[in-house]
């Protein structure tokens, strides 16, 4: 009986010792990825017909006399 506990204890000790470790570690240099990445853009704005009308408007009526700071005066010179 003590012969069949030896052995079993001393196959059971091999066994636990032959445990794999698994060890988790950062690398000692940093990684670098490199892409190279073209990014196109395209916007299109779609407006309400009455808007771009509206904005066409006022686009026109922006004229250099409507320009002007405020409290400044126009003189039209008499040619």
């Amino acid at each position: 009986m003590k012969l069949g506990f030896l052995a079993l204890l001393s196959v059971s000790t091999t066994l636990v010792g032959c445990i794999p470790k698994i060890e988790v570690a950062a690398p000692k240099e940093p990684i670098t990825i490199n892409m190279n990445v073209k990014v196109d853009h395209d916007i299109t704005i779609k407006a309400d017909p009455e808007v771009e009308r509206l904005i066409k408007q006022r686009q026109a009526e922006k004229t250099p006399e409507k320009m002007q700071a405020p409290g400044q005066t126009t003189t039209k010179s008499a040619n």
